[in-house]
């Protein structure tokens, strides 16, 4: 029986929560998958997955081997690079949680090329809204902008950006353009679920002077891209990084509000979970981060 087998595949289901999947990306029959974590399961006496028509959850034993699996496979891909007198290019696959719009406007450029150079490597961009269990999920490497609240978690920064206001000319039109941040009580917003109507904004004047209003709006939602279109609609005030709409200003769909003010840049880091070594696979990616981050002009907030 081959247990180094056995948790590669367990791994494998785990992070594909589907059978089907996870055969596929290991070249198996779907019925060799399931024997494998059958015979997984009778060996340790325990079950691991939960089936139901909706899918594969794990076990409360299930996440804990599924941790422990991947520390084992992990510190085995490092040793065996030991061996090899760190001689050979980093291979394999490298899990990135990031949210869409930061990874795909800033991140996808710096991986190309990077990708050319170590054909070994692979990308499984892991593009959520909500912030996730690096561990629970499986996740090598997270990019998060904004704080920092898994005490658990070692971050490298990355850099800060910045957000600024920004609305369609046909809504200026309609409702009016704010002069001050005063101003700003009588418009709409497209707004982030979590930034509740009436919920304080603190913008920074060019001159240091700040200012807290109230926002309130029609229009939430958990994706950025979703706030983008909305105010491209005209349908009120977005919040947004200056360099996601560089193209929308450039072709004259969106315009900057109340230019010069900006709300608190917020940091942005690289984390990943504490307690063990990063494999040379997931090392090689974090120095790509920090290289590029360390040069980006839009991670460099005032």
């Amino acid at each position: 029986m081959d247990k180094l087998q056995q948790l590669q595949v367990f791994r494998r289901v785990m992070e594909t929560g589907n059978i089907t999947r996870a055969a596929r990306d290991l070249a198996m029959s779907q019925p060799s998958v399931s024997r494998i974590i059958g015979e997984l399961e009778h060996r340790l006496g325990v079950p691991l997955l939960l089936r139901s028509p909706r899918g594969l959850s794990p076990t409360e034993a299930g996440a804990a081997f599924h941790q422990e699996a991947v520390r084992i496979l992990d510190a085995l891909e490092e040793a065996e690079a030991a061996a090899r007198g760190l001689q050979g290019a980093p291979t394999g696959l490298v899990r990135i949680s990031c949210v869409a719009s930061f990874f795909n406007s800033v991140v996808m450029p710096w991986l190309g090329p990077f990708l050319a150079t170590h054909p070994g490597l692979s990308i499984d961009a892991r593009l959520q809204t909500k912030t996730v269990d690096l561990v629970e999920e499986g996740i090598d490497l997270g990019i998060r902008i904004g704080p920092i609240r898994q005490q658990s978690l070692i971050a490298r920064r990355l850099g800060r950006v910045d957000f600024a206001l920004f609305a369609a000319p046909a809504y200026l039109a309609r409702a009016g353009t704010p002069e001050t941040p005063d101003d700003l009580v009588k418009h709409d917003f497209c707004m982030l679920r979590g930034n509740r109507p009436g919920e304080g904004l603190t913008l920074e004047g060019p001159d240091g002077a700040a200012a807290t209003v109230p926002v309130h709006g029609r229009i939430t939602s958990d994706e950025v891209e979703t706030v983008l279109v909305g105010a491209e609609a005209g349908l009120g005030l977005a919040l947004l990084a200056p360099w996601r709409v560089m193209g929308q200003v450039a072709t004259g769909r969106l315009v900057s509000v109340l230019p010069g003010w900006r709300a608190e840049p917020r940091e942005v880091n690289a984390v990943w979970p504490g307690g063990r070594a990063l494999p040379r696979r997931v090392r090689a990616v974090l120095d790509l981060l920090v290289e590029k981050a360390a040069a980006e002009p839009r991670l460099r907030a005032r």
